[in-house]
């Protein structure tokens, strides 16, 4: 059954007034956007604080008074992750690459970036591109299409060049989290030791 975008909407709206819970999650959710609106605008740390802490106990509240839904959401981003761990699918491997090439633009001009991490960067990039550039090298030669997984899993060159790209991603998403972190512990140390 099709719906035009009119009747979508119509629904949308239906469903917020269809059960006293749902109106109060969509004041909890006004409320939310208020709280958003009010720390862009005045940018206080207060609220701020109290803007996280809002949004982090809401999500905490519906963690638990759905846990069951929680669980399955939580079991079934990992099945998804493994899955495609271990079987990899070319159409993912595509939306990676789209990730990769707005990383590297971004890389590009970035002006705040120090420059051995742009050097870090562009060499896992191109590393990349030139193992995607083999991938589809590949696929084209054996005719291969995106939506035919099972014979990625039969050519062991298309799924080790797949399985080494996601792991060189894996390491470069761990590297760029734990520089951040970093970044971030000794921007608040220099706060701390510039108060005291």
């Amino acid at each position: 059954m099709a719906f035009n975008i009119f009747e979508k909407i119509g629904f949308v709206f239906q469903s917020f007034f269809s059960s006293f819970m749902t109106v109060e999650l969509l004041i909890i959710g006004i409320l939310l956007f208020v709280f958003f609106a009010i720390n862009i605008q005045k940018n206080e740390r207060i609220i701020k604080l109290f803007s996280v802490f809002l949004y982090l106990l809401f999500f905490l509240l519906i963690c638990i008074f759905y846990s069951d839904y929680t669980v399955q959401s939580v079991d079934g981003v990992i099945k998804y992750i493994m899955n495609y761990i271990y079987f990899p699918s070319l159409a993912m491997y595509f939306v990676i690459m789209v990730f990769v090439t707005i990383a590297m633009i971004y890389t590009m001009f970035s002006k705040k970036m120090p420059k051995w991490l742009k050097w870090i960067n562009t060499s896992v990039f191109s590393f990349l591109y030139i193992l995607y550039i083999q991938v589809i090298g590949q696929v084209a030669g054996g005719k291969i299409y995106f939506t035919t997984d099972v014979a990625i899993y039969k050519n062991e060159v298309i799924l080790s060049l797949i399985q080494v790209s996601n792991i060189l991603l894996g390491i470069w998403i761990l590297f760029i989290c734990f520089y951040q972190f970093y970044k971030f512990c000794k921007r608040k140390y220099s706060e701390k030791f510039d108060i005291t």
